[in-house]
C-alpha cells in the first residue's frame, strides 16, 4: 500500500486529530526591495511599528514615502501627529502622494497626543507619529497596538533613541542610522520573526526633503474638532490642525 493510501486511511480514524492549515498573514509592501526582503514580505499588517533614528533629516520620514503613495491613492486617510517639520508639499506631490488625504495634527501635550492617536485609529485612518519628548508608556502603546488590530490599520510611531532600552508592545522594531549622504542604515530591534539584528543599507537617491522648523511658521488652525475632521472628505491640500 502507498504511504499517501496509509496517511488517507489514518486521518479517516476520528480519534485522530487533524490541525487546520496555518493561514499566512500578508506583509504590506514597503516600496524598497531590500527591506521587504528582509521583513520577509513587508510591514507587518495591523500593526503598532517603531522607528527609531539616531538624527532628523537622514531619510527616515523618505522610508515611509511609497506606503504613504499607495495608501492615499486609494482614497486613504492619514494623519501626521507632532512632525518635527514643516513638511515639503512639492516633493510630496512629486512621490505622487495624494495632499489632499494628509491632515497634520499639532498636540500640546502628551494626554492630548494620545487621544489624537486613539481617534485617528478609531476613524481608520494610517497614523504617522512622532513622541518628541514625550516619555511613551508601555500601557498606552498597548491601548494603540490593540487598536491597530480593531481597526485593520498600522501606526508608525517614530520614536527616541534612549526608548530602546525600553520594553515596547511594538510588532516591529527598527533602528536607523546614516553615516554616508543618501545612505540608511536600517537595523531590526525587535520583531516576530527570527530576523533580529539584521540590518540592510538603503540608497536613496532622490533630493532629501526640505523642510522647515515649525517654530518658524505660523500654522492654520482649523476650529472644529478633530472628530468631526475626521469624518469628512477634505477636499483641499495639506491641512494642519492645532488645538486651541
Amino acid at each position: 500500500m502507498h504511504n499517501s493510501k496509509i496517511l488517507d486511511n489514518l486521518l479517516l480514524n476520528r480519534s485522530i486529530w487533524r490541525g487546520s492549515k496555518p493561514v499566512s498573514k500578508k506583509n504590506l509592501p514597503t516600496g524598497h526591495r531590500n527591506l521587504d526582503v528582509l521583513l520577509k514580505g513587508g510591514w507587518p499588517k495591523d500593526a503598532l511599528i517603531e522607528l527609531i533614528s539616531h538624527q532628523e533629516g537622514i531619510g527616515e520620514l523618505n522610508l515611509l514615502l511609497p506606503t504613504l503613495e499607495n495608501h492615499t491613492k486609494n482614497d486613504g486617510f492619514c494623519v501626521l501627529l507632532n512632525p518635527p517639520h514643516q513638511l515639503y508639499a512639492p516633493a510630496w506631490e512629486e512621490a505622487n502622494i495624494n495632499l489632499r488625504q494628509i491632515l497634520i495634527v499639532r498636540s500640546k501635550n502628551y494626554d492630548e497626543w494620545l487621544w489624537t492617536a486613539e481617534t485617528t485609529i478609531r476613524h481608520d485612518a494610517l497614523l504617522l507619529a512622532w513622541a518628541g519628548r514625550h516619555i511613551t508608556r508601555y500601557s498606552d502603546l498597548r491601548k494603540l497596538k490593540l487598536a491597530t488590530l480593531h481597526n485593520k490599520q498600522n501606526i508608525f510611531l517614530f520614536n527616541q533613541v534612549n526608548t530602546l532600552s525600553l520594553a515596547s508592545p511594538a510588532s516591529l522594531r527598527l533602528e536607523m542610522y546614516s553615516s554616508k549622504l543618501h545612505e540608511l542604515l536600517v537595523v531590526v530591534r525587535k520583531s516576530k520573526g527570527n530576523y533580529r539584528g539584521k540590518s540592510i543599507k538603503i540608497m536613496q537617491t532622490e533630493v532629501p526633503i526640505q523642510h522647515t522648523s515649525l517654530n518658524k511658521l505660523i500654522a492654520p488652525v482649523y476650529p472644529i474638532f478633530l472628530e468631526e475632521y475626521l469624518s469628512q472628505n477634505p477636499d483641499d491640500g495639506v491641512k494642519t490642525f492645532s488645538s486651541t
